[in-house]
């Protein structure tokens, strides 16, 4: 899947000097985009039409905030980034990698220190460009070889992953050998343009497209969420096992009620 490793900048426009009510409304705005933007994550590949007209918007708007708000934030924002560390990150200029990286707790909940947040929670800036970057997570088969990580990833139905997905804005791709659910459909598929990635071991690719000011803190949002299912935990004391396989039972449920609307109409013509 190389098309995953394209990297695309989309420079912002020339902000103008407004007066300051103007310049909170635009930042409201801003705000909503950046969430309908969250929104769509999981299904920006079926909606790649809705998904380019609201990045469009994303840098029209930010291209309207008043300088003067967010000039005291920005030089925070500055120093902030040159102690922040970034871990595996591929882009434009190449991978880097930061071995054991543990961020403050405001980094952790999805912004840096120095940025402010508006109401919605969005960090925003007049001069941010929407980027794609990719962060790849090596899955740990060679020391759990029967811990079975993709589906505690995916859970039930992909629901799981999918609100990963919708709660970071990011698009999370499992990749390598053993991805696939049928093996013998992965060897048959091994060796073909577009499934090069087969003859790597099981990882995980982390995909955003986002404004620069966000897009490096909802990486690692994402980055720290599934590290952590990543990590094997005792049945007995698994919570999030136990969540899935509740979820995974009201699903079932349902299902056996959509085929059986009137379970007590159908026996009683039973005799």
């Amino acid at each position: 899947m190389s098309g995953l490793y394209t990297y695309s900048v989309f420079p912002s426009r020339t902000a103008s000097s407004q007066a300051g009510s103007i310049a909170y409304a635009d930042s409201q705005y801003l705000a909503e985009l950046l969430a309908e933007h969250q929104k769509l994550g999981p299904f920006m590949q079926v909606l790649p039409i809705c998904s380019r007209l609201l990045n469009q918007e994303i840098i029209r708007v930010s291209g309207m905030v008043s300088s003067q708000v967010f000039s005291d934030c920005n030089q925070l924002q500055h120093r902030s980034r040159t102690a922040m560390a970034t871990p595996n990150l591929i882009s434009n200029a190449g991978r880097t990698t930061f071995a054991g990286w543990r961020g403050p707790p405001q980094e952790i909940l999805g912004c840096p220190e120095g940025v402010t947040m508006d109401w919605r929670g969005a960090p925003t800036s007049p001069n941010s460009c929407i980027i794609k970057k990719i962060l790849r997570l090596e899955i740990p088969v060679d020391t759990c070889p029967n811990f079975n990580f993709v589906s505690r990833l995916l859970g039930p139905r992909g629901k799981s992953l999918k609100r990963v997905e919708a709660s970071t804005g990011c698009r999370v791709y499992i990749r390598g050998k053993g991805s696939i659910k049928d093996p013998g459909q992965e060897e048959q598929l091994q060796g073909r343009p577009g499934y090069e990635h087969l003859d790597d071991p099981l990882h995980i690719l982390i995909e955003a497209e986002l404004p620069a000011n966000v897009i490096d803190t909802r990486l690692r949002h994402a980055h720290d969420i599934i590290e952590e299912l990543l990590k094997p935990a005792d049945e007995s004391h698994d919570y999030y096992k136990r969540q899935q396989l509740r979820e995974l039972a009201v699903l079932r449920s349902g299902l056996r009620d959509d085929k059986n609307p009137h379970p007590s109409l159908k026996s009683s013509f039973i005799r």
